[in-house]
């Protein structure tokens, strides 16, 4: 059973191995001030429906709103971790940093050597330049710093990063097609979304996260994927699917790792 003062974390998904740990999770698109293109938010009526709220910028869906469109224990936990975060924010004495320590640790394994943030949801930033999560998330990646353990995650919320040190361990992506594109240049990793292989010129197509959390510095690519897109979406990975191309993520995907 759940402990439920501790953030739902996992080991693995249909995307990444066990060598990863992922979370904590937060409500697709009220956790992402920088949102844009691929803004859209899951409400539940007072009859436990959920429905899907898209916005005049949104070109496609946001992959991890579909997950909570579709599973009602995804919604559920993604809500729950987004309350205790905040809470321990507010006390202001170390409480973020202890839940976020903690709750790893309660799902660690001695195979875990990443630690994948925010699959859905991004930043927490409460009001205009708080850095309070941000603090909390190097603080925690300080003190694995000896550990061998690489945190890393993807972000719109390149405001709170201006002027900010990272622990060398702590890895940002800036995901463009935000908000705040004109302030990208603060990261030297950037992914964009794409819809077609041809679109993606000489920057490497990522399907495994191996350029978020590696070396590496530059621009990468991300193909749209999901059920219920858009549909010029929809169009492009039928075209994919037709041309035996990456489509998305299921528990048949093929882990591909970097050696």
């Amino acid at each position: 059973m759940k402990n439920k003062s501790l953030l739902g974390l996992k080991r693995g998904s249909e995307k990444l191995p066990l060598t990863h740990e992922i979370g904590p999770n937060f409500p697709s698109g009220f956790v992402c001030i920088g949102a844009s293109e691929c803004k859209c938010t899951v409400h539940q009526d007072k009859n436990g429906k959920r429905h899907l709220k898209t916005y005049d910028q949104t070109k496609f869906h946001c992959y991890s709103a579909l997950a909570e469109l579709q599973y009602k224990n995804v919604y559920k936990a993604r809500w729950a971790n987004y309350r205790l975060m905040l809470n321990a924010l507010k006390k202001d004495n170390g409480s973020a940093e202890k839940l976020l320590i903690n709750s790893f640790e309660s799902k660690r394994s001695r195979n875990i050597k990443y630690w994948r943030l925010h699959e859905s949801g991004d930043m927490i930033v409460r009001f205009k330049n708080d850095q309070a999560y941000l603090k909390a998330l190097n603080n925690v990646a300080k003190y694995y710093l000896d550990q061998d353990l690489i945190i890393y995650g993807y972000t719109k919320a390149a405001p709170i990063f201006e002027d900010f040190k990272l622990s060398p361990n702590l890895r940002f992506t800036y995901s463009l097609g935000g908000k705040f594109d004109h302030m990208q240049d603060i990261f030297e990793k950037k992914a964009r979304v794409i819809y077609y292989t041809s679109e993606a010129g000489n920057d490497p197509i990522d399907t495994n996260d191996y350029h978020a959390y590696s070396k590496f510095k530059g621009t990468f690519c991300h193909l749209v994927h999901g059920s219920n897109q858009t549909p010029e979406a929809r169009k492009a990975i039928k075209y994919r699917r037709e041309n035996n191309q990456f489509t998305g993520y299921n528990k048949k995907t093929k882990q591909l790792q970097e050696v």
